[in-house]
């Protein structure tokens, strides 16, 4: 008889160190989890915006608010994040990047691309 080896069956932060391939994981569900909430939201303020002209000024005076854009800026980011990192992932369940090397370096992709492209929607929001 086999011994039986006593070991998470999921990732546990307690037992297993940082890694670049665990953060991106785990910031990919958050980034799904802010669009979970706030897609919907844009989405009933687009429907307020096109029923009416009064409508149309309260939703264009939220997203000109700094709260709405905030939000708006948080929701491109997390946008940007999950599409990136989304296609990290694709190109994994290909069997493309399954080297523990590569599988490392490129985990830290979503993260670079994500910065710049938040930088500039933030720029574009303040212009």
């Amino acid at each position: 008889m086999e011994p039986v080896i006593q070991r998470p069956m999921s990732p546990n932060l307690r037992v297993y160190g940082w890694s670049w391939p665990m953060a991106a994981s785990i910031v990919h569900r958050i980034s799904g989890l802010v669009l979970v909430v706030f897609v919907p939201l844009y989405l009933w303020l687009l429907s307020t915006m096109v029923g009416s002209e009064g409508g149309f000024r309260l939703g264009l005076a939220l997203l000109h608010s700094f709260p709405g854009g905030v939000l708006l800026w948080m929701t491109g980011t997390a946008l940007l994040y999950h599409l990136i990192n989304g296609i990290r992932f694709l190109l994994l369940d290909a069997g493309i990047g399954e080297e523990r090397e590569q599988m490392v370096r490129v985990a830290r992709w979503p993260f670079l691309v994500t910065a710049g492209g938040s930088l500039l929607l933030a720029a574009g929001l303040i212009a």
